[in-house]
């Protein structure tokens, strides 16, 4: 294909307001991507200057910096390929502006092609000082794209930008989370939520509604919010579809940790079905079932690197008080379920699997668990036992 005759081919999609054209001529992966950069990529370099006006403002230079990426992206210069995708978006934000929803599909594959490049120019940077500089720049690109969405004043009901809203806000909380700045969703959510002319989450398509729901658990999983975060975790599992594996996965990674919390368990049925998941969660299942508080804590150390990396270390650790709860229960079991027993009992129980505390650290630990499943009281004699309802 010659390079004028590329430039011609947006011609009548843009008359003709239809963006599935558009989407095989701006992608960067596809047949047409590498058939540029074997073709014209170094003639669009050199255009880049004088862009011509063959199609309406600022579609000729729109189709040269792409040209342009493409070249450098399969040229593995990945830097000169984010930088051109991203004076690609700029010229195409000055068109945009003034278009209907139309033309959202191509605004969200021109961001997702953005953010993948971002991640490819990082590659080195990141190895070498652990910085994100592309990605970050990307994910001011994106928060402008959502403005541009959420505050469309010239399009109404389904033809408004504003119908895109909840892919790009999820589109920006992806990149908040992958630069380690989840603080700053909060702008992104507060945004779409307080905005009365958004449209409701529920008319948003589906896979927008789960990531939107999964980003919101996730946020209330890292503030610790854990009723909000099972909540909106379960809603995304509950309408993933069957066949996306993987992002169950993502979302079963931040879902078993809660269950766990209150002593509930993923099937093994679950688990044969995600190994990765299997590998990192079936011995502290098994642990809890069985009440052995040292294989949990041997667990917690070899995982911890790996849990620590996805955010869940702190709500392993606040579940390894089951573990606790079923060892004592044997111990209460063993003390031919008296209604009171001495804090003794239960030291000795925990001496049995190498756990050596003091009689005030483990009152402390009955303590906590009467006052989490719903008990008001701890009644103290010389002995210091503990009163227990059976």
């Amino acid at each position: 294909m010659k390079l004028q005759q590329y430039i011609n081919s947006f011609s009548e999609p843009l008359r003709v307001e239809d963006p599935s054209p558009l989407l095989r001529l701006l992608s960067v992966t596809n047949k047409t991507a590498r058939g540029l950069h074997d073709t014209v990529g170094p003639e669009a370099e050199r255009r880049l200057p004088n862009p011509g006006h063959s199609l309406p403002e600022p579609w000729d230079a729109i189709a040269l910096r792409h040209c342009a990426c493409v070249h450098a992206l399969y040229s593995n210069d990945f830097v000169k390929a984010y930088s051109h995708q991203s004076q690609l978006l700029s010229l195409f934000y000055r068109w945009f502006q003034e278009r209907s929803s139309w033309a959202l599909p191509v605004l969200y594959l021109l961001l997702k092609d953005l953010r993948d490049l971002a991640e490819q120019a990082d590659s080195i940077t990141y190895s070498q000082t652990g910085r994100t500089p592309a990605l970050e720049e990307c994910t001011r690109t994106v928060s402008k794209a959502f403005s541009i969405c959420a505050t469309d004043r010239a399009f109404k009901g389904p033809e408004s930008r504003r119908t895109g809203v909840y892919h790009v806000a999820c589109l920006s909380l992806k990149c908040y989370f992958k630069v380690g700045k989840p603080n700053l969703c909060k702008n992104i959510i507060r945004a779409v939520t307080s905005d009365p002319k958004t449209p409701p989450i529920d008319e948003a398509p589906l896979e927008d509604q789960i990531t939107w729901h999964f980003y919101i658990g996730m946020l209330a999983f890292l503030n610790g919010e854990d009723k909000k975060a099972d909540e909106e975790l379960n809603w995304a599992l509950l309408h993933c579809p069957s066949e996306a594996r993987r992002n169950q996965e993502l979302i079963l990674t931040y879902l078993i940790p809660l269950h766990l919390l209150r002593g509930s368990f993923p099937s093994p049925q679950l688990l044969d079905e995600h190994p990765r998941l299997s590998e990192v969660y079936s011995p502290f299942v098994a642990a809890i079932k069985s009440g052995n508080v040292k294989e949990y804590d041997e667990r917690l150390e070899w995982a911890q690197p790996r849990l620590v990396s996805l955010s869940t270390y702190l709500v392993v650790e606040r579940a390894r008080e089951g573990c606790l709860r079923v060892l004592f229960k044997k111990a209460w079991i063993a003390s031919d379920k008296s209604s009171r027993i001495p804090i003794s009992t239960f030291q000795m129980a925990l001496q049995l699997h190498n756990i050596i505390v003091d009689s005030d650290e483990v009152e402390c630990m009955v303590a906590n668990m009467i006052y989490r499943v719903g008990r008001h009281f701890v009644e103290y004699q010389s002995s210091f036992s503990a009163g227990c309802e059976s």
